[in-house]
């Protein structure tokens, strides 16, 4: 008898140790990837400049790794504008 409850403990520690390793994927279904260098070059060239895609490496706060970050010109452009606005408003 207890022989029978020891294989049944290590088969139910065997199981939930093996569950835990279970991985799932993400919800949402999209996944976030970034565009290759050839990608963006491919579409810079078939578009106006300001539609252009320009990525570069960000820190993240709190964070030292760098992650790569792809937006539109128009919208680097926009953000900069408003945060010297921002500034400008702080100093004054």
């Amino acid at each position: 008898m207890l022989g029978k409850i020891a294989k049944l403990s290590m088969l139910f520690y065997a199981s939930t140790v093996l569950a835990a390793c279970a991985v799932t994927p993400p919800s949402g279904g999209q996944k976030n990837l970034t565009p290759t260098d050839a990608e963006i070059e491919q579409y810079n060239a078939r578009v106006a400049p300001e539609e252009r895609i320009v990525c570069r490496l960000e820190k993240p706060v709190g964070t030292y790794i760098a992650k790569r970050v792809c937006r539109l010109q128009i919208d680097v452009d926009s953000t900069s504008s408003l945060h010297r606005q921002q500034l400008r408003r702080v100093l004054n």
